[in-house]
């Protein structure tokens, strides 16, 4: 027996196909993003300080790029979350949850950047330290994508889990 596109995927012809595919877009850009900062962290810093600051500061800079960008959407009248929020009002507290949790992630990741900075222009980087604090925000950020995933698919059966 031969199986239909249709079959395979029922959610590819849900209203909110395309505010999904938007928010997958942006949770993948963000997802890459970090994926990047994590093997400029994974980099020896030992004798290479200057070029091991440069590399995790850009990939910093992208993360909280795609954070942003990833708000902004979700933040839209029509975005995934707010449809979500329209339909089914009851998920209204866990999306303001989300929300949140999406701006302390940011804020995090820009107060490494900051201290990295800082710590680059007092000549001593502690890169341990700079390691823990990233790892605590991609166990965050993981975190948080499990939970809106969770949303998504309870409100509207649509996996965004693809990627993660």
């Amino acid at each position: 027996m031969t199986t239909t596109a249709s079959e395979q995927y029922p959610y590819d012809h849900h209203p909110l196909q395309a505010a999904a595919q938007t928010s997958r877009s942006d949770r993948n850009s963000s997802l890459d993003a970090l994926h990047v900062l994590e093997a400029a962290l994974a980099e020896p810093a030992s004798t290479r300080h200057q070029s091991w600051i440069t590399a995790v500061r850009t990939a910093l800079a992208a993360l909280l790029h795609a954070l942003d960008e990833q708000a902004a959407g979700d933040s839209e009248a029509f975005s995934l979350l707010s449809e979500i929020a329209t339909d089914d009002p009851r998920l209204i507290p866990r999306i303001d949850r989300l929300r949140r949790q999406h701006q302390a992630l940011r804020n995090s990741a820009q107060a490494t950047l900051d201290e990295l900075a800082t710590q680059a222009a007092d000549d001593h980087i502690d890169t341990a330290d700079i390691r823990d604090r990233v790892a605590e925000l991609a166990r965050k950020l993981r975190h948080h994508r499990a939970q809106e995933s969770d949303l998504i698919y309870e409100a509207v059966n649509i996996n965004l889990g693809i990627g993660d």
